[in-house]
């Protein structure tokens, strides 16, 4: 199955890989430990954040969907969105309009229409991760400039796992880089995510920890980049 770009209308279909896929992952019981006392919270803010990423005016990402069915006889129309990738291309406006150019912040336009208030996060953890993904990309990633690609997020339904939906996300970023010569792909991985990245050819370039002071509860991320091949 190829990726194509995702569009606002997929925008519940997306919505719905997120939440059934993440939990899964370490972090999203570190960031929303109440979401499954405040499931239309937990909702209406994924979905507030997917919609932004698909919006065609918030050019600064894109979305590519993998669409598939369990069902080998299935038509193409009766495929569903099963993985998705949300990739960080701002290197576009940054060779548009220069230095100067402040990127587009998704989780932010959240934060201001309600989501500083979610009943579903415990918002200490919330903002611990966030600040100390930002910290980490600027220690790992910053040094590289602009011309290279991030991949935000990366998700595929349980049941279709292992069915090279992820891989094929990465690969697609892997040819832009190549088509549009830019020097890397970086992603801030889970243990989780790590295999993938690993098997795929990504380095592991430094490990940093999510914590609140005080706390012994921490989260374990790995910074990793995949760089060009040379030739």
């Amino acid at each position: 199955m190829k990726p194509r770009p995702g569009l606002p209308s997929d925008v519940d279909a997306v919505t719905k890989v997120l939440i059934k896929t993440m939990p899964l992952d370490p972090q999203w019981n570190y960031r929303f430990p109440l979401r499954r006392e405040y499931p239309e919270d937990h909702y209406k803010y994924h979905r507030m954040l997917i919609e932004y990423f698909l919006d065609p005016s918030y050019d600064d990402w894109q979305v590519m969907v993998i669409e598939d069915s369990l069902d080998p006889t299935s038509s193409a129309s009766e495929k569903s969105v099963v993985a998705f990738g949300v990739w960080d291309v701002s290197y576009i406006n940054k060779r548009k309009y220069g230095p100067g150019y402040k990127t587009q912040d998704p989780v932010t336009k959240v934060e201001e229409r309600g989501g500083s208030a979610r009943r579903d996060a415990n918002h200490e953890h919330f903002n611990a991760f966030w600040k100390g993904q930002i910290r980490a990309y600027k220690r790992y990633f910053g040094c590289l400039g602009s011309e290279k690609l991030h991949l935000q997020i990366l998700a595929t339904l349980p049941a279709y796992q292992r069915r090279g939906h992820g891989s094929s996300i990465c690969k697609w970023g892997m040819e832009l880089m190549r088509r549009d010569s830019l020097n890397s792909i970086s992603v801030m991985a889970s243990p989780m995510g790590s295999q993938l990245y690993t098997w795929l050819g990504f380095a592991n370039i430094g490990t940093f920890y999510i914590q609140v002071a005080g706390e012994e509860e921490k989260l374990t991320m790995e910074a990793m980049m995949y760089y060009k091949p040379s030739v």
